[in-house]
């Protein structure tokens, strides 16, 4: 049964089944609400499975939670809690991540958005984008590379998703082979992208691009 804490947000006592080999991560768009508890900064992530992703119409339960820390833009450091489930006729374990996190970093899209626009569209050194704490440059430059090896990818499932969900969309005839020029087109077609409440100022570009790469190809 759920928890109700002193903010109001479900904490689920549930442990992960120990047969579980696999876990996979379900973007999730959602609005930040931070939430002050003992001079720390929590935010409590989304708890329910968006209906586009095959496995909101499977039979699932809570699995637990865990927490990891977050790094907004400005450098302050927040504690996320991130919910989990697990289905029995997949055998998998699924983390509801919030759509402006990517898996396995610390730092908010809007970080990594910034870097990889000032490297590529800019010219800006990764020593001069570097900072202390962080981002170190072996972190800058790990974005980088994994940005180049994804990009292909990337572009090609949002513009799927364009074409399949915006009726007024005209496809582009021939993709430009520069990574700059690459990014700026993308860039472009995040403003098109039919999400409510859009929020890129918050959020970045990036995270609604992968968000929308997420629910043109779900996996289960």
């Amino acid at each position: 049964m759920p928890v109700i804490n002193e903010v109001g947000a479900e904490r689920y006592q549930h442990s992960t089944p120990k047969n579980q080999k696999h876990c996979r991560s379900i973007l999730t768009l959602f609005q930040i609400k931070l939430n002050k508890i003992k001079n720390e900064i929590v935010i409590y992530g989304p708890q329910l499975i968006p209906q586009w992703h095959p496995l909101s119409t499977l039979k699932c339960w809570h699995c637990g939670w865990y927490q990891r820390k977050l790094i907004l833009y400005d450098q302050t450091v927040v504690n996320i809690i991130i919910y989990r489930f697990y289905c029995p006729e997949t055998k998998k374990t699924y983390s509801l991540l919030p759509f402006f996190i990517s898996r396995y970093e610390r730092h908010i899209n809007t970080t990594i958005e910034n870097i990889i626009t000032a490297y590529f569209q800019e010219n800006t050194p990764v020593g001069v984008l570097a900072t202390e704490p962080s981002p170190s440059p072996w972190t800058i430059r790990r974005w980088l590379r994994k940005f180049q090896a994804n990009l292909s990818e990337l572009r090609q499932k949002v513009e799927e998703f364009l074409i399949n969900n915006l009726p007024t969309y005209r496809p582009i005839a021939a993709w430009s082979n520069t990574i700059p020029q690459q990014l700026t087109d993308l860039l472009v077609k995040s403003d098109l992208l039919p999400f409510p409440l859009k929020e890129t100022y918050s959020y970045g570009h990036l995270s609604y691009l992968n968000y929308a790469a997420a629910v043109q190809a779900p996996k289960l």
